[in-house]
């Protein structure tokens, strides 16, 4: 069936045609042409009369206010306003319970203007359809980003980082739970820092970060929780030549609680250590981590490789220590064991960072001096050790561990299947131990083994590192059956979300603060985890940063509706039907007149 406006068309153009055609089969000359000309363009806005053209409507703006929004903010002409309930109280806005809501209510808005902090996850969810502006608001004196320390083992250091906004020439202080100070860092233009300090009694702890300003008042005090699991002992395996690289590593893994064994060969057969270990897959399986250097390496078995190989995918992690300058054999036997990297025969020096940023700063970091490590042992003023690295070429799914001062890569590991294959790329590490710098040394180490070794079977789900009472929070890597007990022992089933797949995700909302505990039954009976969650506002700069920065990407994300999707209505017809009427007019008059000249 055909449309009005087609209907409407069709016949109009068929009556102009006719009456043009008629005009000009009986007569000719110029004005015979211009009475048809006239036809057509009487008809054409005689049917403009009728349909006048679309016009697209071009809406209201919606003035979306949220947290911290001025009270004072007004509608102004050709905007709606509303108000999340985030915002404070606003006279003569439209309280919405989400933005959504407010969408769906005015499907009419072309435009989105957001006031104050910016939008909470929950609106970010969303995808709004039309044009988004927001400029963040300025954010207040204090800490803006936190990297709160992951999971350390006791006896091992942990680092935190952080940023602060308008604490230039101010300091950022780290305390322990006892309330002393463990580490200091001047903050320089940029605002970022780095503390770190040791983790010793399992369990978890809170720590302090203070800034203090120019003038060494407090601007604020964070909490910063720290997990130091106790775990079983890493269990290791030396391979190798006796050199004095194995040496300290054998004292280092002996003072550090490693369960170590080694296989040191001295040629000839001959093995100076009597653990007897052999690689195959039953002495393998009971092994966490191998460091073993690229000659040995090299001249391993073919079933000695293989089951090396076999164990890596099962979830052995392997440490390469590089000796010697690596060649096409040496790179083929690390790439069978699941680590592709390019170079290695070419040396360089090792920019090596300055202990501490001052005297001070290590003297908190170290401590009281023993009798086996003095306080003027290597002081600030001792100039660093020279170290060598063997320079290598790297893909994207590689995962540098150590760096030196000028980002080189020290240490770093490619995923093997469950398995880890890591190489360490120093070649006289052992200097630092000789230098003083036996801290420096343990570090690397510690950082590199525990990047790699086979994790252990704990139950340890997956929680945000800083969580605020009040805020929703995802807790990943559970079964159905877990619960969290509150700190009033409240239970609270979690309920696995069904889209987060094999990840096991469940949402979970802290009402207080302090300590809670994640429980589970498993196969070997109850699995508990605990986290800890700060008092409500105690990340407040940090979130407003945070959503501020993720609604200024919303905004920039959102795309304009097409054309034909944005709302029409009809022009106005008046002006179209003067002008039909004035050229109908002198249409009727000039062929009167041409009619009486016949």
């Amino acid at each position: 069936m055909f449309a009005p406006e087609s209907l409407a068309a069709t016949l109009i153009a068929i009556a102009a045609l006719t009456a043009a055609l008629r005009l000009l089969l009986l007569r000719r000359g110029w004005q015979a042409w211009l009475l048809a000309t006239l036809t057509l363009a009487s008809s054409l806005l005689l049917f403009l009369t009728l349909f006048p053209p679309m016009l697209p409507i071009g809406g209201e703006t919606l003035v979306v206010a949220t947290a911290e929004t001025p009270d004072g903010t007004r509608a102004q002409s050709g905007e709606r306003l509303i108000a999340l309930p985030e915002a404070p109280p606003i006279a003569g806005a439209e309280r919405v319970p989400d933005l959504a809501t407010a969408l769906r209510r005015h499907g009419q808005v072309q435009n989105l203007r957001i006031l104050g902090r910016g939008l909470p996850p929950r609106d970010r969810d969303i995808t709004a359809g039309i044009p988004a502006e927001f400029t963040q608001m300025p954010l207040p004196r204090g800490l803006i980003r936190l990297d709160a320390p992951t999971d350390t083992l006791a006896g091992s250091v942990f680092v935190l980082g952080g940023a602060a906004t308008g604490m230039e020439g101010g300091t950022a202080e780290l305390l322990d739970p006892a309330g002393r100070r463990v580490d200091s860092r001047a903050i320089g233009p940029d605002g970022a820092f780095t503390l770190g300090g040791a983790a010793r009694t399992p369990g978890l702890a809170s720590f302090t970060l203070r800034l203090r300003g120019r003038d060494k008042a407090i601007v604020s005090d964070t909490p910063v929780p720290l997990r130091t699991l106790a775990g079983r002992p890493v269990r290791a395996l030396l391979i190798g030549a006796p050199s004095p690289e194995a040496k300290y590593l054998r004292r280092w893994a002996e003072d550090s609680g490693i369960r170590l064994q080694s296989r040191l060969d001295a040629g000839g057969g001959v093995d100076l250590d009597a653990d007897g270990v052999r690689l195959d897959t039953t002495s393998l399986r009971e092994i966490d981590v191998i460091i073993i250097d690229d000659r040995s390496l090299e001249r391993l078995e073919s079933g000695g490789r293989a089951a090396l190989a076999k164990a890596v995918d099962g979830g052995l992690g392997v440490v390469l220590r590089m000796s010697q300058a690596a060649t096409t054999r040496t790179r083929d036997a690390w790439r069978r064991l699941g680590l592709a990297v390019e170079g290695g025969s070419e040396i360089a020096p090792v920019a090596l960072p300055p202990l501490a940023p001052d005297a001070e700063a290590l003297a908190f970091r170290r401590g009281p001096g023993s009798d086996d490590v003095p306080e003027n042992l290597n002081t600030i003023e001792d100039p660093a050790p020279e170290l060598g690295r063997w320079i290598l070429r790297t893909g994207s799914d590689f995962v540098p561990v150590v760096a030196d001062a000028d980002g080189n890569v020290l240490s770093g590991w490619q995923q093997s299947e469950r398995g880890r294959v890591a190489v360490w790329s120093v070649a006289n590490s052992f200097a630092l131990v000789l230098n003083g710098q036996s801290d420096r040394y343990e570090q690397w180490w510690s950082d590199t083994l525990s990047a790699v070794a086979r994790p252990d079977s704990k139950f340890r789900p997956e929680v945000p590192s800083l969580v605020q009472a009040g805020e929703r929070m995802a807790v990943c890597g559970i079964a159905g059956t877990a619960r969290v007990i509150a700190p009033d022992g409240a239970e609270i089933p979690l309920a696995i979300d069904r889209n987060a797949g094999a990840r096991g995700c469940a949402a979970y909302w802290p009402a207080m603060q302090r300590v809670h505990t994640i429980s589970q039954t498993g196969a070997s009976g109850e699995q508990t985890f605990a986290f800890l969650v700060l008092p409500k506002d105690a990340l407040g700069t940090i979130r407003a940063n945070e959503v501020g920065e993720q609604t200024a990407r919303w905004a920039a994300e959102q795309t304009v509706t097409s054309a034909s999707d944005e709302p029409e209505r009809r022009g106005p017809a008046w002006p179209y039907f003067l002008i039909w009427l004035l050229v109908s007019g002198t249409l009727w008059f000039a062929e009167r007149r041409l009619r009486a000249q016949a």
